[in-house]
């Protein structure tokens, strides 16, 4: 009974290799093993940070964010990978930072995408420890209907990095300026580059994406996340306009 055991686990785990073999592809499942020697100090992370052919991705959980990131790096946790093609180049080289329970799930996850050329990894927690980052925190706005019409009566800077069937949908915020996603890493410089910046999305995450993509491309204002987003502002009522193209 031992030796049937014994083969069926053989026989298993060599159909399983063979079926990852199939979906992956020879070289990713390579990757996928040898991933564990790819972990990086934050020493060595601060060597690709200034690179502009490098992109670092915060693949941590977005509540996260206000309590510290590293500068220059974009915040995408996995569940929002499907945005990544949106703001990184296919075939980018990237580094990803996770915590220690998640970073293997954030590895395999960015290697099924078969769009990007994973260079390494690094735990927050112990690069921040070990290494004198200047975190940076995400400021977020509490999004009533009082505090967006004192933006707004200040003039202050309102971007909405919806999409236009969003912008279709529901209207937008008419002092906005309407920069989608989709089409942010091309034009990201519509941003102002005065001033504070307030951004809305749908309900903040996105938004988060957007700001520390900008940040990462140079700008220096000060950024502020809508918390909530344009639902939170639907459900306080304040008066949109319909989107005019």
């Amino acid at each position: 009974m031992l030796i049937i055991l014994l083969l069926f686990f053989v026989e298993s785990t060599s159909f399983k290799q063979d079926r990852t073999m199939k979906f992956l592809g020879k070289k990713k499942v390579k990757e996928l093993e040898n991933f564990k020697y790819s972990k990086m100090t934050g020493n060595e992370l601060k060597n690709y940070l200034l690179n502009p052919k490098i992109y670092v991705v915060d693949t941590r959980d977005m509540t996260i964010s206000a309590t510290g990131y590293i500068p220059n790096s974009i915040l995408c946790p996995t569940s929002m990978y499907s945005w990544l093609t949106s703001i990184v180049p296919e075939g980018s080289e990237i580094i990803i930072i996770s915590d220690e329970e998640n970073y293997q799930t954030a590895i395999d996850t960015l290697i099924n995408l078969n769009l990007y050329n994973l260079i390494g990894y690094g735990i927050y927690n112990e690069i921040n420890e070990n290494t004198s980052f200047s975190i940076q925190v995400v400021e977020y706005n509490p999004n009533t209907k009082e505090s967006i019409q004192e933006i707004v009566d200040k003039e202050e800077n309102i971007i909405d990095i919806r999409e236009i069937s969003e912008f279709i949908e529901t209207g937008v915020i008419k002092e906005a300026v309407l920069i989608p996603l989709t089409t942010f890493k091309t034009d990201y410089n519509k941003i102002p580059n005065n001033g504070s910046v307030f951004v809305f999305c749908k309900s903040g995450m996105r938004a988060v994406v957007g700001m520390t993509y900008a940040k990462r491309a140079g700008y220096t204002n000060r950024f502020v996340i809508m918390s909530g987003g344009m639902n939170k502002a639907i459900e306080e009522g304040y008066p949109l306009v319909p989107y005019s193209g």
